[in-house]
């Protein structure tokens, strides 16, 4: 590990450049302090600054306003791992821990690794968002692939809805769902999680795949075309409860069985 040039150990993070993002955007010593305090406390020993994106010319995972997700050691495992702005809105990350686990209990999202008021650590999923992903399948077999990750992924959605638990941000599931290596769709980012309000995952996710946007135009052009008159009314019944009946209608509309 020693040999990695992008790698800190948490010894290092007080100093430039890591400070600035440890407690982004700000730097504060006091708030970086801090996060080392709470890293060591969730047993990560390092960050590993690897990732698509760059913020500060250090690669991450992710950012957003809530956080930054870049990549952590945690014993001899890579781990993911979000710390939360300093102008974060959110004042913790606690309750997006306690959403992640209640997701993880009926099988959906990366496994939650602990959590404290600024980080949060969780089982680190290697893939390509749902776009990308997409554009990367060529030749023969791209529809039954497809299908394969669609109709699992809907089904996370139902779990979580039965549950009670509303993800969020579903309607932009390019930014919350990754398909790993092994063509398996996860569900991303609790933060904005609820049970509270009523959940319309299933239909959020489905309206996002096959009824807007550039996907639902890919979408189309790997399953064939939809018949959007019927699948708007699988929705209105699934939103009227009828929900396993529904979700079995809404699979045959969009050939998924």
């Amino acid at each position: 590990m020693a040999q990695n040039p992008s790698l800190a150990p948490l010894s290092s993070l007080a100093n430039p450049p890591y400070n600035r993002l440890v407690a982004y955007p700000s730097g504060d010593p006091d708030e970086v302090e801090a996060r080392i305090r709470q890293l060591h406390h969730l047993e990560i020993t390092a960050l590993d600054f690897q990732g698509r994106l760059k913020t500060d010319r250090l690669s991450v995972l992710g950012k957003g306003v809530v956080g930054i997700v870049v990549m952590g050691v945690r014993g001899n495992r890579r781990i993911a791992v979000k710390i939360r702005r300093v102008d974060a809105r959110r004042a913790s990350l606690i309750h997006e821990a306690e959403h992640l686990k209640s997701a993880n209990s009926i099988g959906v999202g990366p496994k939650c690794l602990g959590g404290t008021a600024d980080v949060l650590a969780m089982e680190f999923i290697e893939g390509l968002s749902l776009p990308l992903w997409l554009e990367s399948l060529t030749g023969r077999g791209r529809r039954a692939r497809v299908r394969r990750v669609v109709k699992p992924l809907l089904e996370q959605c139902v779990r979580m809805d039965a549950y009670g638990l509303d993800h969020g941000e579903l309607s932009r599931a390019h930014k919350n769902v990754i398909v790993s290596n092994n063509d398996s769709a996860r569900i991303l980012d609790f933060e904005s999680a609820s049970v509270i309000r009523r959940p319309s995952n299933f239909t959020s996710l489905t309206q996002y795949l096959f009824l807007g946007g550039s996907i639902a135009k890919k979408m189309v052009r790997v399953l064939g075309p939809v018949n959007r008159d019927e699948l708007l009314r699988c929705l209105r019944e699934y939103k009227a409860g009828g929900w396993k009946e529904a979700f079995e209608e809404t699979n045959k509309v969009l050939g998924l069985q």
